[in-house]
């Protein structure tokens, strides 16, 4: 009979319960599973739990949120895989706990169906001026704003992975022309050009809406900037579904006050939980959601452990892994 493997669910304090994962959900997700696993044994621990160790180092895969890095980065037993259930890892930064014999996944478009309609709602709202209007409400105004249909209007959107993908599906739904702006510029599907951002001035001076889903890396951090919003066409749109540090946050209240954006929506913010006491909450012309544009609490866990399982199998047999973490690109 093949031993078990054994697999550690790592349960952070942060995490709200219905993003836990649990021994049942691995069951069913290895009974889904299409390729050859062997039977496991899966177990939930709290990630401060003072057995959390001894427990890591008899497991071959742990999955989670978050782990504690110094007590993996001194695994010494059989701790071969980690597969994150989040996209984001720039709450993992930096890399230097990793131990090079264990490996790293995230779980990057388990997001996108959601994403899609998300993204799609999202161009919507900005093109018929939805965030004037609950601006407008809040002060008790009747101020009214026009539009004509959104087909044929440009979007650009920073990052073509699985989020900024989706996010130009959601857009391909409205008839927008889509131009998607990557450091390394190669095509993917759903985008009518990919760009690199030395190359994007003329387009981001033009696009009605300009939308972030780039990773936040050391690089990225503060990206979108009071110059950067300067170089943004006057009326534009803009969202941020990547993350709160991609954005000076100053920069933007600064451009929605001025009128130098029409609209904005923030699906993340800086920080998170957004404290009530924010500028944010009161600048005008902007929609602010709690970090929901990606979850689906039906799925996100599921689709995740497809992956995990997936991964399972190719670590096993030596294929390269789904989503493998780069650490030195930080994502």
């Amino acid at each position: 009979m093949t031993a078990a493997l054994h697999l550690l669910l790592a349960r952070a304090p942060e995490q709200q319960p219905i993003f836990w994962v649990t021994p049942e959900q691995v069951a069913e997700a290895r009974a889904r599973a299409t390729v050859p696993l062997p039977p496991m044994e899966a177990t939930v621990c709290p990630i401060d739990d003072p057995s959390f160790a001894a427990m890591m180092d008899k497991s071959f895969g742990m999955v989670g949120f978050r782990f504690p890095r110094e007590t993996v980065g001194a695994s010494k037993g059989a701790l071969s895989l980690l597969q994150l259930t989040s996209a984001g890892v720039e709450h993992l930064l930096p890399f230097d706990w990793l131990p090079p014999h264990v490996a790293l996944a995230n779980a990057s478009g388990v997001h996108a169906p959601k994403v899609e309609e998300w993204a799609t709602m999202v161009f919507l709202i900005l093109h018929t001026h939805m965030p004037h209007f609950a601006t407008a409400q809040r002060r008790h105004q009747w101020s009214k704003a026009y539009s004509s249909t959104i087909e044929g209007r440009h979007a650009a959107i920073f990052g073509t992975g699985a989020i900024g993908a989706a996010i130009a599906r959601g857009g391909k739904r409205l008839g927008l022309k889509v131009t998607g702006i990557s450091r390394s510029a190669q095509p993917v599907d759903g985008f009518d050009s990919v760009i690199t951002p030395a190359a994007a001035g003329a387009t981001l001076a033009q696009a009605d809406f300009v939308v972030l889903a780039t990773p936040l890396t050391p690089q990225t951090k503060g990206m979108m900037d009071a110059a950067m919003f300067a170089r943004l066409r006057k009326g534009a749109g803009f969202a941020n579904f990547g993350r709160g540090g991609l954005v000076v946050q100053e920069a933007l209240i600064e451009a929605l006050a001025s009128g130098h954006l029409d609209g904005a929506v923030l699906d993340v913010t800086t920080p998170e939980p957004l404290p009530p006491d924010s500028p944010l909450w009161d600048a005008p012309n902007l929609l602010i959601s709690p970090h929901v544009s990606c979850d689906d609490p039906v799925t996100y866990i599921p689709r995740t452990l497809d992956i995990f399982m997936d991964n399972i199998h190719r670590r096993l047999s030596g294929l390269p892994l789904r989503n493998l973490v780069d650490p030195t690109r930080s994502y």
